[in-house]
């Protein structure tokens, strides 16, 4: 009886750490450290399973997909007949694939709950407001003379404010948006979250953002507002606001000018066109496996480079195109299927029970996915967080619906 006292007393203890890294994580993810507290979380949540072993229950094939994927993505290391197997690209693939899987494991170690999550996702809008505010500070102090175009408040990484904008924004504006048990205070302060971004997304000047978040926030407030003039007159009120925002930015009206511009006067967009008719020629001329997982670039820059000399690039900021060249039909049917099934699920669970994680999820899921069409923020190279943030909020999905269900002494904790 004490023995098992002690195992509830440190298991308690443990939830808490693990839950305090989460929050941290949120609070933090934006900045610059050396702690990953997502992965502090993890181990902590590995040391857990020492002293209790949860029963899982699956209620979805999402895992065996993944598996397909990771499986059907290895093999092209091992079959492609460009290159031999090498440590090199095992490595790539363990860092591009494997890695950021972190991110969905989590759920198996913690006892996650609608409470406990929409707690994790106050601490990701309040980071997005800060930064935000230090972002809108660096465009009217003049900061743009030092930072380029390019302002990214506290983090470093213009590419990585990106996909995360389209990762957790869509989220956040649900939440806002659509009817809820949440409290009014906590939808008050997603939508000043929201409406703090939007001109901070428009003095950042990334392009894919615009086109992202200009498709996708009109859809939440139609599916999340009954009354149909009401949510019109929402959209017609966001419109003015983000045009005005976009008049304070000269730099940011000629980059949304330029959106649709495919000629070498917007050599950014004509790069991206020479990029993907070379993965495209990769794809062609090895279909079954590709040229292998971590060897797009020296292919590119040995064989497929195109007249014009595009730069050195290590991906071809397309993800369907990065995975049918460098893992061939099998590794990008794979992929294909998989995400697929997400939108499967997630809009057949919507349609049904017209929930607001499943909207929140699918509006997440297609906004990342249209990032996904210009860079390569899934299992993409250097910047590992996407991919990870996405299988968290992936693996947030799965168990707040009940495709995962945890039980400790067979007590439901997802409850």
């Amino acid at each position: 009886m004490l023995s098992i006292i002690n195992k509830n007393k440190v298991n308690n203890i443990l939830d808490k750490i693990i839950y305090s890294c989460l929050i941290l994580y949120s609070l933090t993810f934006l900045l610059d450290l050396n702690i990953n507290f997502l992965t502090t979380a993890f181990v902590f949540g590995l040391i857990k399973l020492i002293f209790i072993r949860p029963q899982i229950q699956i209620n979805t094939k999402i895992f065996y997909l993944i598996f397909l994927f990771i499986i059907c993505t290895f093999l092209s290391i091992i079959f492609n007949d460009v290159s031999s197997f090498s440590i090199a690209n095992l490595s790539t693939f363990k860092s591009r694939f494997i890695s950021p899987l972190l991110g969905i494991t989590i759920i198996f170690l913690y006892p996650f709950n609608k409470d406990n999550t929409n707690k994790i996702f106050i601490g990701f809008a309040f980071s997005f407001f800060i930064n935000a505010l230090a972002v809108i500070y660096q465009f009217f102090n003049g900061d743009i003379i030092s930072y380029g175009t390019r302002l990214t408040g506290f983090n470093n990484s213009y590419m990585l404010l990106c996909a995360v904008n389209l990762l957790i924004l869509p989220i956040i504006f649900v939440l806002a948006v659509h009817k809820s048990n949440i409290s009014n205070k906590i939808r008050l302060f997603y939508l000043l979250t929201i409406l703090v971004n939007i001109p901070s997304v428009v003095f950042e000047n990334t392009r894919i953002v615009y086109v992202g978040l200009g498709i996708i926030f009109p859809l939440i407030i139609l599916f999340s507002i009954k009354n149909k003039l009401k949510a019109i007159c929402f959209i017609l009120l966001l419109g003015i606001y983000s045009f005005t925002c976009f008049q304070l930015s000269p730099a940011a009206t000629q980059r949304f000018s330029n959106i649709s511009t495919t000629t070498q006067s917007d050599f950014s967009n004509y790069q991206r066109i020479l990029m993907w008719q070379s993965s495209l020629n990769m794809f062609i001329e090895h279909p079954l496996f590709g040229v292998g997982v971590g060897n797009w670039h020296e292919q590119y820059t040995t064989n497929y480079q195109p007249p014009i000399k595009t730069g050195d690039f290590y991906h071809p900021h397309n993800v369907p195109l990065d995975m049918f060249s460098e893992s061939g039909v099998v590794g990008g049917g794979s992929y294909i299927i998989l995400f697929i099934y997400l939108y499967y699920i997630s809009i057949k669970n919507y349609l049904r029970k017209k929930d607001i994680i499943s909207l929140a999820y699918i509006a997440s899921l297609f906004a990342y996915s249209i990032n996904c069409l210009t860079d390569c923020m899934f299992c993409g190279y250097n910047i590992k967080m996407p991919t990870t943030m996405f299988w968290l909020f992936t693996g947030f999905y799965l168990i707040l619906n009940k495709y995962v269900i945890i039980s400790y002494n067979n007590k439901d904790l997802n409850k």
